[in-house]
């Protein structure tokens, strides 16, 4: 059985596995951190039109993965509460729901938003919704400080 990391799919993988080993150091081996964002790449890449920023991608990706391993095995890493916003598509609703709760809680909670299915297209809001979004996020942020 070969225990070395697989050759990366990019090179510049190389540097994220290393940040990633040296976050995680002590709680995951360096090989399987880097076996760990090949297939984070893998996985991005199968489906990506777009490759522009894959790389930084897959090493969020693969810190999320960590994250997530180290908590289902009774050992996180940080104490910073944390939530998932799940939504079929992602497309909006609950990336917007992340963006208004990280900046109501300026950090104290780690968020995050995904999708159970993935989207055939993308739809775009129209700017007056986001501008009525904007305004109602600082209205509540007003209010709660």
């Amino acid at each position: 059985m070969n225990d070395s990391p697989p050759s990366a799919p990019d090179p510049r993988l190389s540097a994220g596995a290393t940040r990633l080993a040296l976050r995680y150091d002590g709680t995951f081996a360096p090989e399987a951190i880097h076996r760990l964002l090949a297939d984070s790449y893998r996985l991005l890449a199968e489906g990506a039109t777009i490759r522009t920023h894959l790389i930084v991608l897959a090493e969020c990706l693969t810190g999320e993965r960590l994250e997530a391993l180290a908590r289902a095995e009774g050992r996180p890493t940080s104490a910073v509460p944390r939530v998932l916003f799940v939504r079929s598509g992602n497309a909006a609703r609950s990336q917007l729901a992340a963006a208004i709760l990280t900046h109501l809680t300026e950090g104290r909670v780690h968020v995050t938003s995904a999708g159970t299915d993935r989207p055939t297209t993308w739809t775009c809001a129209s700017p007056k919704f986001w501008q009525r979004s904007v305004s109602s996020c600082r209205k509540m942020s007003s209010r709660n400080r």
